[in-house]
């Protein structure tokens, strides 16, 4: 079986990263690990190379259809489909896909899609019957499938989860500190001014707020540090790998205060498709707060493993926070393995045979 995943987005120092293009490349990542599987996408430049088993291509782009980063226009990128024999597809609304699923089903290809929300301005499916070439939509999260197009509903599946958990785990060595932890990008929508709300509201002074994640939005960030003025919180942008997850190892706690309708007034319809964080925080032992945003409330086992408490509030997180600060040494111990194995159903390497499954299993 030769495997194909075409995705919009960039891979240059350009891209947003977020959980979409993490999922996409990981998920690609460890497909490889079993069935010969490429990844294509776009860039500046013609691009062929290989990470490990996986096999990456990236197609020059010269225009992005009305400035959208994740709908360019390409053609040369539909000659990767000649030879494969399942093409998986990234986002739904994008003229990439259109071509892609219509040239797949011309070829006889089984084409599956996969929807992160959002999308480009300018697409086919509005006026060609492109839908009907999808074998499957696969969404990650419940909340995901009501972003899936009525044409899709019945062909729908759900497949949580997708962590690494050879990357992520516990470490018995490392002594817990008394750190708050928040991880992602630094953005309005991420909610960030409600953690330090609850960090001010919190009062201990023995505890630090970390907040780990590279800046997407000047005037935010700009405005969250004169918020974290006198506070004990640091900002760190340099993060690599290891020191990511070793700082998940040691922190108390992890929170995730994303928000539909951000300090500025504005709205996104969807905030968090999963929340990477939550899994990898969970993998590594450490217990969690999200708020009911998006789909977040879907991967953590609320009152277990951590609580989910309602967003755009400070003293919503701060009660919350205030549980795990206030638990005792052995329900602490409690939360940390109920979150391990809550994480286990959820490893890549299930995600993947569950990919595989229905790539079979459709005709």
């Amino acid at each position: 079986m030769k495997v194909i995943h075409i995705t919009p987005t960039y891979f240059d120092e350009s891209s947003i990263i977020g959980g979409g293009e993490r999922y996409a490349t990981e998920l690609a990542t460890w497909m490889a690990n079993v069935v010969d599987t490429t990844l294509v996408s776009f860039s500046t430049k013609h691009k062929c190379y290989s990470q490990g088993k996986l096999k990456i291509k990236t197609y020059p782009v010269k225009h992005l259809i009305h400035g959208n980063k994740i709908n360019p226009l390409s053609f040369q990128y539909l000659s990767s489909i000649i030879s494969a024999d399942i093409v998986h597809i990234h986002h739904i609304h994008t003229l990439v896909s259109d071509l892609g699923c219509l040239m797949a089903g011309l070829l006889g290809k089984r084409v599956f899609v996969t929807e992160y929300g959002g999308g480009g301005s300018l697409v086919l499916n509005h006026k060609l019957p492109v839908f009907r070439g999808y074998k499957n939509a696969i969404a990650y999260s419940r909340f995901g499938l009501d972003f899936i197009p009525v044409e899709l509903q019945k062909k729908s599946v759900l497949i949580k989860g997708g962590i690494d958990t050879d990357k992520f785990y516990p470490d018995a060595s490392l002594k817990k500190e008394n750190n708050i932890l928040y991880v992602g990008r630094i953005l309005p929508h991420k909610g960030i001014n409600y953690l330090i709300d609850a960090f001010r509201l919190l009062s201990c002074s023995d505890y630090k707020l970390k907040i780990i994640g590279r800046v997407y939005s000047e005037q935010f960030y700009q405005d969250i540090k004169q918020q974290a003025e006198g506070l004990n919180i640091e900002f760190v942008h340099d993060a690599d790998d290891q020191r990511l997850v070793q700082e998940y190892r040691k922190a108390m706690v992890t929170v995730l205060p994303s928000v539909h309708t951000n300090c500025y007034g504005d709205y996104t319809p969807v905030p968090e498709l999963m929340g990477f964080t939550l899994l990898e925080s969970q993998a590594c032992g450490t217990p969690v707060i999200c708020t009911d945003a998006g789909a977040m409330h879907e991967f953590l086992d609320n009152g277990k493993t951590g609580f989910v408490v309602k967003q755009n509030s400070g003293e919503a997180i701060a009660t919350a926070l205030r549980q795990i600060v206030n638990l005792s040494p052995l329900e602490y111990a409690e939360y940390q393995i109920r979150c391990r194995e809550w994480i286990n159903p959820l490893s890549w390497l299930t995600v993947v045979q569950r990919h595989l499954d229905i790539y079979k299993d459709a005709k």
